[in-house]
């Protein structure tokens, strides 16, 4: 455990911890991660290590500093330049200094456009069905607290919370569906594949004769697949555009959460294909290395399994998805919902946080649900590939690491 004692803070920069608690309040236990945010200027990760025996310290932003255990007191420095110096208390040496961590870039306009979606109603998902959801006042709150240092928190809270709701559906067709391979965004779309996943979806109140579910996509509840498509046909830009801008906030909002310790999460699990009525032939499209990304609009952009596993999802490959990727912290969550696949996540060799996964369950409509996510164009390394049988069932097992 440790503490900031004092804060030597000579401009006055407003200071804050995603956790909500005061500046000195005792944190840490093996592996816990803080995400300290200093307006106008960046964020402090400080990562606590005492594993209850031999050496305990604290890594600030990568730069670390012993303590007896159990417990550390430290007195942090910020001149108000982007940097920052922590001294162990009672000691006047060692002491540490390094930079913080920039804020994202956010766009006024995606925020402007989810602000008017959000008063459309098509954000968030419209009466969810399965989970206690947030109230609009919860969701603005829960942004003061993770994105003070934006006049845009509340739009960044909500992009979260849509993904947590069934609205991930349209966020997930509308990129992996696309020809990135072809001319520069907004790239071609595989219509009629979306109008299928669209109109199988059959997932309880999710299917295409639910007003809900069909208004996520700005669309009405359809009685044939042809007529999802005529009504995707019609409205496709705005969606793809929609899409886009939820993508951009949520990426922003995700290097904005708080970090998770290695030390405490080792490993993270996903299950795929994500929407059940995708076949494991849609699993291979899901990457810009894809070669069908750059192939024909008139033919469907799909890869069979095996042609995807002998090309560009080898060991030693790098794949970049073109979505958010979600995971758990568990395999059993994993094997729940798999429909083939399952992908391990592994932490870069030395990281003490996991720098590209954020743990969004905080800002979700369930607080039961365990997630972490991935932003679109992510890299991996493909670590292994391997059939496995995990609790009697067999499934491909593809271990990766971020880049």
């Amino acid at each position: 455990m440790w503490s900031f004692n004092t804060i030597n803070n000579p401009t006055g920069t407003q200071l804050s911890f995603s956790d909500g608690m005061s500046l000195n309040a005792n944190r840490g236990g093996n592996g816990i991660s803080s995400r300290l945010i200093v307006n106008g200027q960046g964020f402090l990760d400080i990562t606590d290590f005492c594993p209850g025996h031999g050496a305990a310290y604290v890594d600030f932003n990568g730069r670390q500093l012993g303590y007896n255990s159990p417990f550390g007191s430290f007195t942090l420095t910020l001149p108000g330049n982007g940097t920052f110096t922590v001294q162990l208390d009672n000691c006047s040496d060692p002491q540490v200094s390094g930079s913080l961590k920039p804020f994202p870039t956010i766009s006024a306009a995606d925020a402007a456009y989810l602000t008017e979606m959000f008063n459309k109603k098509y954000v968030p998902y419209q009466n969810i069905p399965d989970a206690p959801g947030k109230t609009t006042q919860q969701i603005a709150a829960l942004g003061q607290q993770y994105f003070p240092f934006t006049p845009w928190s509340f739009q960044l809270a909500m992009s979260v919370y849509d993904w947590t709701t069934a609205s991930f559906t349209r966020m997930v067709l509308m990129k992996i569906f696309e020809y990135t391979g072809i001319g520069s965004p907004p790239y071609p779309l595989d219509l009629p594949s979306i109008a299928t996943a669209i109109w199988e979806s059959n997932w309880g109140t999710y299917n295409p004769q639910n007003v809900d579910y069909m208004h996520s996509f700005m669309m009405e509840p359809a009685s044939c697949q042809q007529d999802v498509l005529r009504q995707l046909e019609a409205n496709y830009t705005e969606l793809q555009n929609f899409s886009a801008m939820e993508n951009r906030l949520l990426t922003a909002a995700f290097q904005s959460m708080p970090r998770t310790g290695t030390g405490a999460i080792p490993q993270l699990f996903s299950w795929q294909v994500d929407i059940y009525q995708l076949g494991t032939e849609h699993f291979g499209i899901e990457f810009l290395q894809c070669p069908r990304n750059a192939g024909s609009t008139l033919i469907p952009l799909q890869i069979p399994l095996a042609d995807a596993l002998a090309s560009y999802i080898q060991v030693g490959d790098s794949i970049t998805t073109k979505m958010v990727w979600s995971f758990s912290n568990s395999m059993d969550d994993a094997m729940e919902y798999q429909n083939g696949i399952i992908l391990v996540a592994n932490p870069p060799v030395g990281a003490v946080v996991w720098g590209s996964a954020s743990y969004i369950t905080p800002l979700s409509d369930d607080p039961t649900k365990i997630e972490y996510t991935f932003a679109p164009e992510t890299t991996f390394l493909v670590q292994s590939v391997q059939t496995q049988t995990v609790d009697g069932k067999s499934v491909l097992v593809i271990t990766l690491q971020p880049n």
